[in-house]
């Protein structure tokens, strides 16, 4: 390599290490920089001041409370539920599945409304309680949180666990039960403990996305004067005073690193227990005989529906009434909070936002996950390995934490350089962009890892440039994975509230802030009709995306029960 190459790249690596500490590190640190402001100088009499404050230790105490909770009902339903699909033959795995997955695909603030709808004092299901002698449920309470905080995670715990189970080998579960252990017993001494590390790390993950969660506190905990660390910070940010961003700032310290402390445990438990080169095994190993087997997917169907589609269903029912909390008549039934909603200027304009927003957001994901992960899996780049971890910081710390870092740092974000970007479309970018960054770079990874290298080299040796190789290979070969790795992103970007509940302005509303000001503005009905909107959309595009694989995967799970596994294996293996 010449002189003039060696220092082209000397000089690429240190731009890009400027451009990774300038877009994922330094707004991190100055954040703790802001957090120990005070009016005398620097120290760290901010975190005394929120210690002394009641409200900060009552809000700690509601923060774990809450994930300890929601993780507890998460890790026991999620791991239930990744047993019962993962091993029985149970049918219509795959629509079982996507109702368990449906709190994943719809936003959190979303199955919030939805079942505000039936969890109040007058609501359905308090009827039924008040009928039962239960006394009247109301969901506006540190339980209504922990409730739905943990509703939100169960397919984090699922994810988690269903991969691992199938990976168990068959071998240990065959030698239990030819020394005369029960299928309990067997899973009980050999699963479970095979699967700890999968259930702890899901549990991990699970209070992790409860400390982070926003939206659910900020609908159920705000009006009802409950605080958790999430909101509280939003209330001292938005706040009056000279020292209401530097309290935030140190709020936020508090919770950043809970969340780090906590992402660092899930990776140490991941690596004990990894089993990535091994193989999912997709045939059931526990057979419920026909009887039972109808039993156990009528309850499951029933209990998921239930628990998924009710809610759902009643918030539409709302989003028809005229007067939200009257009964449901042909006098209070009308089409007029839809046509708000489809006509108003201000709610197509967050729409357009939104919209421009996710599209941007996944172009950008896209374009730079790609390379920075093509030039850490095939050119083995150290400073794409830096450049992804950077990355991952940022998706670690909590989402108001990294929007209070958003407004310190691009306010000017070098000395004397004030871009006046604070306000505008684009910080809500640059957000997005830092926020998401990773989850591209990690599904374009695992698309890279699954083309053969030696297609790559046949171009090459073919005389194939480097854009031959791109257009006729490899843009072929990872669209789909990317796309599909990507779909996450945009959905996320669309239907996003905690960044730009302290990012956006008056001209940069979004679909999620929307929401929940005509929530918090006590028009529930419009809200229903937006949010109704919204599912409608999320679920359309999700049936798109995965019309192909649910035909495949209710063909190859019909062959599993009907017990023609060997040609599932050999249809699920050219897949």
């Amino acid at each position: 390599m010449s002189h003039h190459s060696q220092l082209r790249n000397r000089l690429g690596t240190l731009l890009f290490y400027t451009v990774i500490f300038l877009f994922f590190v330094a707004p991190v640190l100055r954040l703790l920089v802001m957090s120990c402001k005070g009016p005398d100088g620097y120290g760290l009499q901010n975190f005394a001041v929120l210690l002394r404050e009641p409200r900060t230790l009552k809000a700690i105490v509601n923060t774990l409370i809450i994930a300890v909770g929601s993780t507890v009902f998460a890790t026991i339903l999620g791991t239930a539920m990744a047993f019962i699909l993962a091993y029985t033959n149970v049918r219509h795995r795959h629509f079982l599945e996507m109702l368990v997955l449906m709190p994943f695909i719809i936003p959190s603030y979303i199955t919030t409304l939805s079942w505000a709808g039936i969890v109040t004092k007058k609501g359905l299901l308090s009827r039924l309680a008040a009928a039962l002698g239960l006394g009247t449920l109301d969901i506006y309470s540190i339980g209504g949180i922990l409730f739905i905080v943990g509703i939100c995670n169960i397919p984090i715990v699922y994810l988690s666990v269903t991969h691992t189970l199938r990976k168990i080998p068959k071998d240990l579960e065959w030698a239990s039960r030819s020394c005369g252990f029960s299928i309990w017993a067997t899973f009980w001494k050999i699963d479970i403990p095979e699967a700890m590390p999968a259930i702890m790390s899901g549990a991990v993950l699970s209070f992790l996305a409860a400390i982070d969660n926003f939206s659910v506190p900020a609908f159920l905990g705000i009006p009802a004067g409950i605080p958790v660390l999430s909101t509280y910070i939003y209330e001292k940010a938005i706040s009056f005073g000279p020292q209401s961003f530097p309290l935030a700032a140190a709020l936020s310290v508090m919770l950043c690193i809970i969340a780090i402390g906590g992402t660092l445990l899930e990776v140490l438990i991941r690596k004990g227990g990894a089993m990535e080169s091994i193989k999912e095994d997709m045939s059931p190993r526990v057979y419920i005989r026909s009887s039972r087997r109808k039993i156990t997917e009528g309850i499951l169907l029933l209990g998921w529906g239930l628990f998924d589609l009710i809610p759902l269903l009643v918030m539409v029912s709302n989003a028809f009434l005229k007067n939200y909390g009257l009964a449901i008549s042909r006098q209070n039934l009308s089409l007029e909070n839809f046509t708000f909603v489809c006509t108003d200027t201000s709610v197509l304009s967050s729409v357009s936002n939104s919209l421009l927003l996710a599209l941007i957001t996944c172009a950008l994901c896209i374009v730079i996950g790609m390379a920075m992960a093509y030039l850490k899996v095939r050119r083995g780049s150290h400073a794409m390995a830096v450049g992804e971890k950077c990355a991952a910081l940022t998706y670690a710390i909590p989402g108001i934490v990294l929007s209070l870092a958003m407004i310190f740092h691009w306010t000017e974000p070098l000395p004397g350089l004030r871009p006046g970007i604070y306000g505008t479309v684009n910080i809500l970018i640059i957000a997005y962009l830092t926020r998401y960054l990773i989850l591209q770079i990690k599904g374009s990874t695992n698309a890279l890892l699954s083309v053969n290298p030696e297609l790559e080299e046949a171009v090459r040796a073919s005389g194939g440039s480097f854009l031959m190789l791109w257009r006729y290979v490899l843009i072929p070969l990872l669209t789909k994975n990317v796309l599909a790795s990507s779909f996450l992103i945009f959905v996320s970007s669309l239907t996003e509230l905690t960044l730009s509940s302290m990012l956006a302005s008056a001209d940069t509303k979004t679909i999620g802030l929307t929401i929940f000001n005509f929530q918090q503005g006590g028009e529930y009905s419009l809200s229903a009709a937006m949010s109704t909107l919204i599912v409608v959309l999320i679920l359309t595009g999700y049936g798109i995306v995965n019309f192909g694989s649910f035909a495949k995967k209710e063909k190859i799970e019909s062959e599993f029960v009907s017990g023609t596994r060997e040609a599932a294996i050999r249809d699920h293996a050219g897949a």
